[in-house]
């Protein structure tokens, strides 16, 4: 072959490694110059060339990236699979790509993609509350950590994460006693080389920077270490709520052998920022009307900011026994202590106030009273124990695969007698002066609440041929929970076995298509009643819960499309007219749950949920609670996100997003509601090398056209509360990779 063909075969090639979408214009450049010089050689080059031994043909191979908001494997515990697709339940899953595109910072960034979940109380400053399928989750069972359970009462960040997986519905074999919304499961990243740091800022003042930092070491890379750190200046769109976060994490990798490897992962996290107090309906009747999206209820200049401060800490050995069995150790800590203060604005029952009914929400004119609260060192602690082991084996034609996990777990809070003392009055439509704070004393620390929960999981996926399977197994849980008041007096002692079983029918009627249909049961913590009630503090018995659901999955190329229809219950618990906090009737919650995931086409990525929730209280003998949607419930919530490739400029994306809800119910009778709203999102992204790094410039505006909402009007403690959505706002990040 002549020099001069070989030299356009070796840039074609070049070319092809170096730009990885098919037939880019360097590449058409090189084929059609090569070409034509190849064709017009002289007969004795052609001659030449045919006494040559022939060279192996060069394969011109174009490469399509992975879809960015799609992941098929999950790292949930309780499944005896772990492709998304084949789970007999209803999953979401938001990859640290679309963390990325977003901006998101917390998880109630996160949540905004799945249409299942919303906001339970949730205000600016403060750890969050969320509901999934309409059931308030548990702020120590409902979160995990790489599937070990971690604190709800932080904002956990998502620099040093990879993807966060929401499973909905019942998960007693992934948290034990929890409520029946479901879980989330933050997984980390692992160990790689990385050199990145990130800028970013936003419309309201608020600054971040974030470094990645990861490598392998030794002769085989069997070591590996990853570090991510962040710093943020935090500020919202209220005033005198401006805070910051200092965030830092390591996760370590050691590969013993081809059969052991070891995980070691560790976050810290200190937060400190003013915490916005929610708004009141109006003499409990009706929606406030013409408020500023900036005006910090409650606001006294001596009030002092919730300071947050955690670590989470995990270990995990595995070991792969052969090529079938591999067995697991691992331990985890999860530590938060929140020093818990606020110029707290709730209800009204001073002078001033104008009311007709019991004064726990703002008067008519909008007055209310303002609180300074005081409760430092608010102390939550949860270790966890687990060892497992799975395999495969077959009995006949049947392959069995089996899962067995024994764990144990220890919860315990420990919290001042709190000061909450009234100071003042203030207004929902003007400025507050400034009142003395109280200068009551602190009551002494004390353990109000410890746990130790042991179980066993057991879970057999039997296939008895290609298409048809079923799931089998359950949870044998063994606690022992005991409750005290501030002198120390045993106010609960629980005690008991329970049996959650759960089960499923799997059926795949063709290529990528899983039908499946599944029963489970769920235990979690009685309610406590609130301090108005005529039983105050004392916390009920467990409450139980049963959950019937129907899917289909269809895998189709990069695109996973979802369908669910669930049917879920559980005992109902609340404060009854006569003001007793009593345990009558059920929550019944029917829904169907529609989702698209992945790639569409070959430059269009998208992620979009539909929820239809369907929530009744039913058989109570309060029968204004009944008839009616529950409260903070919309019927109808739909979310979506797209990332489009523009095709003729290289590495730059159009980003879109929609979030809609119907309107909800603000309080517990169904006589007052908020009005539904539809928030648009733009952004763009945009991937370019300078100076021989890759970088990325993303944008983003969220509400678009500014509208103003109510997000959340959810109950906390027996008492309703109102929170604004967020105003129009700009994010600006740049990353750079060394």
């Amino acid at each position: 072959m002549p020099a001069k063909c070989k030299l356009y075969y070796y840039l074609l090639g070049l070319a092809t490694i170096v730009k990885t979408y098919p037939f880019s214009r360097l590449q058409k450049a090189l084929l059609a110059v090569g070409s034509f010089s190849c064709i017009g050689l002289n007969t004795v080059s052609v001659h030449a060339d045919t006494e040559t031994p022939r060279l192996a043909p060069i394969m011109v191979k174009a490469e399509i990236s992975e879809p960015a908001y799609a992941q098929p494997n999950v790292n949930l515990s309780g499944f005896t699979q772990k492709n998304l697709a084949e789970i007999p339940a209803s999953i979401h899953t938001v990859t640290a790509a679309q963390i990325a595109d977003q901006h998101a910072k917390t998880l109630t960034d996160v949540v905004k993609n799945d249409a299942a979940v919303g906001e339970g109380y949730a205000p600016i400053g403060y750890y969050p509350n969320f509901m999934m399928r309409g059931f308030a989750l548990n702020l120590g069972s409902s979160y995990l950590l790489n599937g070990h359970l971690v604190r709800g009462e932080q904002n956990i960040a998502l620099e040093n994460k990879a993807q966060v997986e929401i499973l909905k519905g019942i998960s007693a074999l992934q948290s034990g006693m929890s409520t029946p919304g479901g879980v989330v499961n933050y997984v980390t990243k692992r160990p790689k080389d990385i050199r990145s740091i990130t800028l970013e800022t936003d419309s309201h003042g608020g600054n971040r920077v974030a470094a990645d930092v990861g490598g392998l070491l030794g002769e085989d890379q069997q070591f590996g270490y990853r570090v991510n750190l962040a710093k943020e200046e935090i500020h919202p769109y209220v005033e005198h709520a401006n805070g910051q976060r200092w965030f830092g994490s390591v996760a370590l990798d050691w590969k013993i052998s081809d059969r052991s490897k070891l995980e070691f992962d560790l976050e810290s996290q200190r937060q400190r920022q003013r915490s916005v107090p929610g708004y009141q309906l109006l003499d409990g009747k009706k929606v406030p009307t013409d408020v500023d999206w900036d005006r910090l209820l409650g606001y006294q200049s001596w009030g002092k900011p919730v300071t947050n401060q955690s670590l989470n800490t995990g270990l995990k050995y595995t070991y792969q026994i052969n090529n079938n069995w591999a067995t697991n150790l691992s331990a985890s800590q999860s530590r938060v202590v929140v020093d818990d203060y606020s110029a707290f604005a709730w209800g009204c029952y001073s002078e001033i106030c104008q009311t007709t009914g019991l004064g726990n929400t703002f008067d008519q004119n909008g007055n209310y009273d303002i609180y300074d609260f005081r409760s430092p060192d608010d102390s939550y602690l949860t270790n966890q124990f687990k060892t497992g082991l799975s395999g495969k084996f077959n009995t006949g034609t049947w392959q069995h695969t089996l899962n067995l996990e024994l764990s144990n777990s220890y919860k315990r809070h420990t919290q001042h007698d709190p000061i909450n003392e009234l100071v003042g009055t203030g207004n929902i439509y003007t400025d507050n002066i400034t009142y003395q704070p109280s200068n009551a004393t602190l009551g002494k620390h004390y353990k109000s609440f410890s746990s130790q929960q042991t179980a066993l999981n057991l879970l057999d996926q039997i296939d008895f041929n290609q298409q048809w399977s079923i799931l089998a197994g359950g949870k044998l849980l063994h606690l022992n929970e005991d409750a005290y008041d501030a002198e120390n007096k045993k106010i609960r002692d629980t005690n008991f076995n329970r049996f959650l079983p759960q089960f499923a029918l799997m059926y795949q009627p063709w290529q990528g298509a899983n039908v499946y249909a599944s029963y489970a049961k769920g235990l979690s913590d009685g309610g406590q009643a609130p301090w108005y009630a005529e039983n105050k503090f004392e916390t009920l018995a467990p409450k139980h819960s049963t959950q019937y659901e129907i899917g289909i999955k269809q895998q189709w190329q990069d695109l996973l499309i979802t369908a669910a229809l669930f049917n879920l219950k559980q005992d109902n618990q609340y404060t009854d007219t006569a003001s007793n906090f009593v345990a009558d009737g059920e929550q019944h919650n029917l829904g169907l749950e529609l989702g698209v995931q992945g790639r569409v086409a070959k430059n269009l990525d998208i992620t979009s949920t539909l929820a239809l929730t369907r929530s009744r209280l039913k058989d109570t003998q309060s029968a204004e609670y009944q008839g009616h949607q529950t409260q903070n419930i919309p019927a109808v919530r739909f979310a979506s996100y797209l990332s489009y490739q523009l095709p003729h400029v290289e590495g730059l994306r159009l980003l879109a997003g929609m979030q809609y809800s119907s309107s909800k119910y603000a309080e517990k009778t169904g006589t007052v509601k908020v009005s539904g709203y539809t928030v648009f999102n733009a952004g763009t992204a945009y991937n370019f090398r300078a100076y021989g790094y890759d970088n990325t410039l993303r944008l983003n505006v969220d509400n678009l056209f500014n509208k103003k909402y109510w997000r959340d009007v959810g109950s906390f403690f027996g008492d309703d509360y109102l929170f604004l959505g967020a105003p129009r706002t700009a994010q600006l990040s740049w990353t750079v990779s060394f």
